[in-house]
């Protein structure tokens, strides 16, 4: 009877050590389970975003973070070289820099680029010299025109879209014949607001595009204007760019 007593109490302590084993430790609140942000930053997913770590720049890198799971770096135009691409799966340009600390550093780099920085298309082939643009409230500066509605960056949008709520800054360029047209300027189809280049083609100045490309119409300080139909053409954007259909 001793014997069964003991074995039973041996038993009893097993059951309850494995319990503990089994439950998530807390401390100060926090459990062991994994992170929100160690998930993101084990996925392999990292974007370098070139602008502010403030601002509308801000409202985009938590977007990049939230929606779509990726680790952020964010550095200064300043900062800007070849060398700093290295390592991530995409690479963002927000309107916010200067773009003659961008140039071509990005061309060769092997890594999908958005840019938001008009003047940028003229430095990396995207469009011809001076092909490139603003509009701001005084040109009714909320609307697009969708030119290529089944396509991936359109997000399924077709005709005029409201991608602000109120008018305010966009940017354009007029890209060269073998990009993909996404969405113009309405009445001036020369004005593209959202374009791209698939790896292979040619761009403007007729040099091969090494990797994808895409021009975004998004000027900073207009991130909090912007619809949701924006959003769902930034995020169709991000996407396509980083090849994730």
């Amino acid at each position: 009877m001793k014997r069964i007593l003991n074995m039973m109490t041996v038993l009893l302590l097993f059951t309850v050590l494995m319990a503990c084993t089994a439950a998530p430790v807390q401390l100060d609140g926090v459990t062991n389970q994994p992170t929100a942000q160690s998930k993101t930053q084990s996925n392999g997913k990292k974007v370098l975003f070139v602008g502010r770590d403030s601002g509308g720049d801000a409202i985009v890198t938590k977007r990049l973070k939230e929606i779509h799971g990726y680790e952020v770096t964010t550095i200064a135009d300043k900062e800007v070289s070849p060398e700093k691409a290295k390592g991530f799966t995409l690479i963002y340009v927000s309107e916010s820099v200067n773009s003659g600390k961008i140039r071509d550093n990005f061309l060769k780099s092997g890594v999908p680029v958005i840019y938001a920085e008009p003047q940028s298309t003229s430095d990396t082939g995207m469009t011809v010299t001076e092909g490139y643009g603003k509009l701001d409230a005084g040109n009714v500066a909320k609307t697009i025109q969708m030119k290529d509605s089944k396509h991936q960056l359109a997000a399924g949008l077709q005709n005029l879209v409201d991608v602000y709520k109120a008018n305010g800054k966009m940017g354009y360029a007029t890209p060269g014949a073998e990009a993909i047209v996404v969405a113009t300027v309405p009445n001036d189809e020369e004005k593209a607001t959202i374009f791209a280049y698939e790896k292979g083609v040619k761009n403007a100045k007729g040099d091969p595009v090494l990797v994808r490309e895409v021009f975004f119409y998004l000027f900073n300080g207009e991130e909090i204007n912007q619809t949701d139909d924006g959003w769902k053409l930034f995020d169709a954007a991000i996407k396509w760019a980083a090849g994730n259909k």
